[in-house]
């Protein structure tokens, strides 16, 4: 009789399975993870800068007016993520790696570049509490990097969308930035 340890696949369609179960998991628990780390980062700079320095508003209201509810889901929970993504981690960061950024770095690059872009669109406040995103989604692409492309990138589209899932249900309990 041959035992099997508790992380031995028995049953070659489990093979499949538990990888992706995995990686949806680890999405879900990094947007967890992200998303305190947001709303921590939002109240300490709220509590430290002085409104003048916000910036633009950048919550959602503005888009609960323009859109529909299903094509604000479809805009934020799944196009959203798909590009940025792409433009804020597998872009900047393969480039990166290819030329020989170690990860430290690539995750502070990653980060600088997801703050930029949302000083542009919303100002000081906004570029702050996007350096701890961007830090956490280059961070999570380079954690499941080693299998490959395609798992990093769907694992971090992924943890984007719940994340902005979870930002949606906390704006529509009132969490406005």
């Amino acid at each position: 009789m041959q035992l099997h340890g508790s992380h031995d696949v028995d049953r070659p369609e489990m093979a499949l399975k538990a990888p992706l179960l995995r990686h949806v998991g680890g999405a879900l628990g990094w947007a967890v993870l992200t998303c305190l780390l947001c709303f921590a980062i939002l109240a300490v700079t709220q509590a430290l800068l002085p409104p003048q320095y916000w910036g633009a508003r950048t919550g959602l209201a503005r888009f609960q007016r323009e859109m529909s509810l299903p094509l604000l889901l479809f805009w934020v929970v799944i196009y959203s993520p798909i590009l940025e993504t792409f433009l804020g981690q597998l872009l900047p960061l393969e480039i990166l790696r290819r030329v020989g950024v170690g990860q430290p770095w690539c995750i502070f690059s990653g980060a600088i570049l997801w703050g930029i872009v949302h000083y542009l669109s919303g100002g000081l406040l906004h570029a702050i509490v996007a350096l701890g995103s961007g830090a956490m989604f280059s961070f999570i692409y380079l954690r499941y990097r080693q299998p490959g492309v395609a798992a990093a990138y769907a694992t971090t589209a992924l943890a984007r969308a719940f994340n902005n899932a979870l930002l949606l249900i906390a704006v529509a309990y009132g969490v406005d930035a």
